[in-house]
């Protein structure tokens, strides 16, 4: 403040040349220009403690460290790059997005930002799905989620989940797309979960990953009987983007059985062995896949020198395979009539001598 105002007892000179003010000092009426200082960081080329010049930067933590001894020489260090990001596979930079993730090539209105449903944004977050997406992108997003939280409760892969997605959505197309681009009609919960339950059992098909319809029943809450019945119509209207896999044999299903049962590779092979011998059989044949294969487990295992594979039971293996304790009971008292056929007196090593 010293150079604005002259000591005490002295008087300011009022001439022209000592009030003009400097160059570069702005004058009234004149734009203020304010340039912005350049952004720079000054970063440590060598570390303090050690010397080195072996310094890197962690990103994710905002830190700059020495990797000669691990001493953080700055953190919180600002990230002057820009925050463009890229959800395309083009070249970088192609199709920068600020906010969302990437676009579903499922959806009609492409990405969008989802505002969360509470009471306060309940208006808010009405306007926006109005607007902004249309009703059918609203019903297929419901779909998706369903589908994913199906996918996160019995850790589906997100392969399977991706080809559901697509079968559902082609089907979806077929039922009410029209030739102008709308849609006919809107499908009812019933309909839409039952062709969930289909795309998804179809999808671990195309995947090679067998599935019985009792363990889709059980993913879905939805009938057998309605499941069966939209695979064929699936099949049948959008069969050739839908591979027709061949129906999942005793082999696929045997060996899963037998880990979750905590049985040996050795019951799994000796299973599947009676299981192709006995299910041509009188009384067997034309009965369920999954009855007779549990049935087969249960002969083998008791059956076997393990006297810990003899105390499985057929509730116990029933319910791994999705029959009834009652049924699996009633299936081995067929099956074991035809024990002296069916298992050799030398295979395998751990079933012992049944005399012929």
């Amino acid at each position: 403040m010293s150079g604005l105002f002259p000591p005490r007892g002295k008087k300011m000179d009022a001439s022209p040349s000592k009030l003009r003010p400097p160059a570069g000092a702005n004058v009234a009426g004149a734009p203020i220009m304010i340039h912005a200082p350049g952004l720079e960081r000054d970063l440590p080329e060598q570390c303090t403690e050690c010397g080195s010049d072996d310094i890197v930067e962690d990103w994710k933590q905002g830190t700059l460290v020495c990797r000669g001894c691990g001493l953080v020489l700055q953190a919180e260090i600002v990230d002057l790059g820009s925050e463009w990001r890229t959800f395309t596979s083009d070249e970088p930079g192609q199709d920068p997005n600020r906010v969302g993730g990437p676009a579903n090539p499922l959806l009609e209105s492409g990405p969008t930002t989802k505002i969360r449903d509470e009471l306060r944004a309940a208006g808010l977050n009405r306007a926006q799905k109005r607007n902004a997406i249309s009703s059918s992108d609203r019903y297929l997003m419901d779909v998706f989620s369903k589908i994913g939280q199906i996918a996160e409760h019995f850790s589906i892969s997100k392969v399977v989940v991706d080809r559901t997605e697509e079968i559902f959505k082609r089907y979806y197309d077929v039922l009410t797309l029209k030739p102008d681009g709308t849609r006919s009609r809107s499908l009812p919960e019933d309909e839409t979960n039952e062709i969930i339950a289909a795309a998804l059992l179809i999808a671990f098909r195309d995947d090679g990953i067998a599935r019985s319809f009792k363990e889709i029943v059980t993913l879905t809450k939805v009938p057998k009987q309605n499941i069966g019945a939209r695979v064929k119509l699936i099949e049948r209207d959008i069969g050739k983007s839908v591979r027709h896999a061949e129906p999942s044999s005793a082999s696929d299903f045997i060996p899963r059985y037998c880990n979750r049962l905590s049985l040996p590779p050795s019951v799994s092979n000796a299973a599947l062995h009676v299981y192709e011998k006995v299910r041509e059989r009188d009384g067997v044949y034309g009965k369920q896949p999954n009855s007779i294969i549990a049935a087969c487990l249960y002969l083998v295992c008791q059956i076997s020198r393990d006297p810990e594979h003899r105390k499985k039971t057929p509730k116990e293996i029933g319910g791994v395979a999705g029959v009834a304790e009652a049924t699996v009971r009633q299936t081995y008292r067929t099956v074991q009539e035809y024990t002296k056929e069916i298992v050799p007196s030398d295979f395998p090593s751990i079933l012992v001598k049944v005399e012929t």
